[in-house]
C-alpha cells in the first residue's frame, strides 16, 4: 500500500461512516475473561461457558485509535466510533461482569507526538525515569471517550456528556475530564457540530505512577445522582460530577477519536476495556436509546 497524502488521510477519514462497524470491541485485549457463575455477586449468569480460554467471543475488548497504514490496509479502522448505547441487550451484558457498575479501561499506548519529535528529545529524557507505558515527552491531545446521560423518560432533548481528554506533558500523560451541556441528546464532537456544549466544570488529573503499575487505569462509574471517573487501580482519586437528579440514566458511550491533534503513522491511542466481551456489544438502536448514526472521522481543531 502506498504512502497516503494528507489529503488522502483526510478523504479516508472522511469514508468513516461507510466503513463503520457494528460492535463497541476491535477484540484483542490481554485475553479470555473469566466466566463468573451463576448465582456469585453482581449476577454471573454463567453464560460464558468453560470454554471461555478459546471462545474468541468471550475475550476482552480492546479499541485500537493507533494510525497505521498497514493495520487499515486490514480493515482495522482507527478512526471508527465505538458506539455502545445502553439498550436491554447491552445492559444484560454490562451487568454480567464482575467490576459492574464500574467500567474499568485501560490504557495500552499513548503516542501523540510525531514519531521524528520524539526521536529527537529521546537523549534529553534518557536521565529521567520511564512512565508505566511509552508516552511522548510533549505535544498532542486528543478526546477519546463521550459518555452521555439523559432523564429516565429517555424522551428529553436535554442531557450531559462527560468528554475525556488526554494531553501529553513532559511529565507524562495528562486526564481532563468535562462535564458539559451540549445543544441537543445525541450531540457529539465527532459530528463537526456547529454549536458547542457548554462546559459546566473540568477537572484534571495526572495518569503516571512509575512506581505502582504497568498500565494506567481509569474507572468510570454512574453512582446514582454522579458521574465518577477513578484514576489508578486501585482507584486512588475520583473525579466526580452531578447530575440534575439520581433519575438520570447512561444513554451511550462512545470511544473513538473525536477532537485533537491530526495524527500521523503511530499516533493515536489504545486502550482495554478489561471487564467487557468482545463481540457480545452492538450499535443497534433498541429501548434503550442511542443513535446509531456512523460518525465522520476525527475532528481537529
Amino acid at each position: 500500500m502506498r504512502i497516503l497524502s494528507p489529503l488522502a488521510l483526510c478523504l479516508l477519514l472522511a469514508a468513516g461512516p461507510a466503513l463503520a462497524g457494528s460492535d463497541f470491541c476491535d477484540g484483542g485485549g490481554d485475553g479470555p475473561i473469566e466466566p463468573e457463575l451463576p448465582g456469585a455477586p453482581g449476577g454471573g449468569s454463567g453464560l460464558a461457558s468453560a470454554k471461555a480460554g478459546t471462545d474468541p467471543r468471550t475475550s476482552s475488548c480492546e479499541v485500537d485509535m493507533v494510525m497505521s497504514l498497514s493495520a487499515a490496509e486490514r480493515g482495522i479502522e482507527y478512526w471508527r466510533m465505538r458506539d455502545l448505547p445502553f439498550t436491554a441487550e447491552n445492559w444484560a451484558v454490562l451487568k454480567r461482569s464482575k467490576q459492574w457498575p464500574e467500567l474499568p479501561m485501560e490504557f495500552k499506548q499513548i503516542s501523540l507526538t510525531p514519531v521524528e519529535e520524539q526521536t529527537a528529545k529521546a537523549g534529553a529524557a534518557a536521565a529521567r525515569p520511564a512512565p508505566p507505558i511509552g508516552v511522548p515527552l510533549s505535544g498532542g491531545q486528543s478526546t477519546f471517550l463521550e459518555w452521555s446521560f439523559v432523564p429516565a423518560d429517555n424522551k428529553s432533548e436535554i442531557s450531559r456528556v462527560l468528554a475525556l481528554t488526554v494531553f501529553a506533558t513532559d511529565s507524562g500523560p495528562i486526564l481532563r475530564a468535562d462535564w458539559m451541556i451540549p445543544p441537543h441528546r445525541n450531540w457529539s464532537y465527532a459530528d463537526k457540530p456547529a454549536t458547542l456544549p457548554s462546559v459546566i466544570e473540568s477537572q484534571s488529573a495526572a495518569l503516571t505512577d512509575e512506581t505502582r503499575a504497568s498500565t494506567l487505569t481509569v474507572t468510570l462509574l454512574h453512582d446514582v445522582d454522579h458521574v465518577r471517573v477513578g484514576i489508578g487501580q486501585p482507584v486512588q482519586r475520583w473525579l466526580s460530577f452531578a447530575l440534575p437528579s439520581g433519575e438520570w440514566q447512561p444513554l451511550r458511550l462512545r470511544n473513538g477519536l473525536l477532537l485533537g491533534t491530526p495524527l500521523a503513522e503511530g499516533m493515536g491511542l489504545k486502550v482495554n476495556w478489561p471487564s467487557l466481551w468482545a463481540g457480545q456489544l452492538n450499535q443497534d438502536v433498541g429501548d434503550g436509546g442511542g443513535d446509531a448514526r456512523a460518525p465522520t472521522g476525527p475532528r481537529a481543531d
